[in-house]
């Protein structure tokens, strides 16, 4: 039974960080189709126990929320600190961050 439960909770792991591999793959294909360069305000940063990020940035005349993870920080950027970001044109709600090492 305990092997049966491993299993399962083993199964689980691996397809929740394959589904969420291929949706960050298939967001970075969107992105590098047809992007643009923008800056940002860095509205909130966590770095403990994992490292989120969020971002409100406006293109045209709408305001959008962006909260993701982050990898590197090599300028020490905080919170209401300036960020640049790459955008899809067509779906700007679609960004990833200069802290993102796919940038």
């Amino acid at each position: 039974m305990f092997v049966v439960l491993v299993v399962i909770i083993g199964g689980s792991l691996y397809w929740i960080a394959k589904d969420a591999n291929r949706r960050k793959s298939e967001e970075l294909e969107l992105i590098n189709r047809n992007y643009d360069y923008a800056k940002g305000v860095i509205m909130g940063k966590k770095s403990y126990k994992g490292h989120s990020i969020e971002v409100k940035y406006q293109i045209g005349n709408r305001e959008y929320n962006y909260v993701g993870g982050w990898d590197s920080n090599p300028h020490n950027l905080g919170e209401g600190d300036s960020i640049r970001f790459r955008y899809a044109i067509d779906t700007p709600q679609i960004i990833i961050t200069e802290l993102d090492d796919r940038y």
